[in-house]
């Protein structure tokens, strides 16, 4: 129940970045836009939760896939591990995230995401940073330490770091061309 809460909250929080649908979605519809996150043999057997935190289907696996957040429950669909799950409850709660002793984690997000500053997890202005919009991708989660040898620019061709520095820093993993936004 703590879980659902949990990522309920994550949820509420990302509505701030996100448009409006305007026509009311099945069931099966966004259970399938959850499940576009991620191949089939990870998001066939994952719990599957709303935008509004509730549980359309129990999981066999340990991870969940989510079709979005309100008020437009179709945008940027994830499928998040056990660690993702617990980076994600301290990014929306602004809580401390220690790289360096928590565990490897995994997040699909294979029909892309909305733009976001790469140099600051809290920046919305978009006059300053570097702002990307990734396609498809992966999201790893590992020690800080581990990551100097990437570059941070989201345009430098393979992975890169997002967020540097900061508590939620994360390796992006493009499975396409990435794309400056203009």
């Amino acid at each position: 129940m703590k879980k659902i809460l949990i990522i309920f909250v994550m949820l509420f929080c990302f509505s701030i970045t996100y448009g409006h649908n305007d026509h009311e979605l099945s069931t099966s519809e966004i259970i399938d836009i959850a499940m576009s996150a991620a191949p089939e043999n990870v998001s066939g057997e994952a719990t599957i939760m709303s935008a509004d935190g509730s549980i359309l289907r129990e999981g066999s696996n340990d991870w969940t896939c989510m079709p979005g957040s309100p008020p437009n429950d179709n945008v940027a669909p994830m499928c998040v591990d056990k660690a993702w799950q617990k980076w994600l409850q301290a990014y929306m709660t602004k809580s401390p995230y220690d790289s360096e002793s928590e565990s490897f984690g995994l997040s699909y997000m294979l029909l892309g995401d909305i733009p976001v500053d790469n140099d600051d997890p809290n920046n919305q202005d978009k006059s300053k940073g570097t702002w990307v919009a990734e396609g498809p991708h992966l999201m790893m989660l590992l020690p800080e330490s581990l990551m100097d040898n990437l570059p941070t620019d989201p345009y430098s061709g393979g992975p890169y770091v997002m967020w540097k520095g900061s508590d939620y820093v994360h390796v992006m993993v493009p499975l396409e061309v990435t794309s400056r936004l203009k």
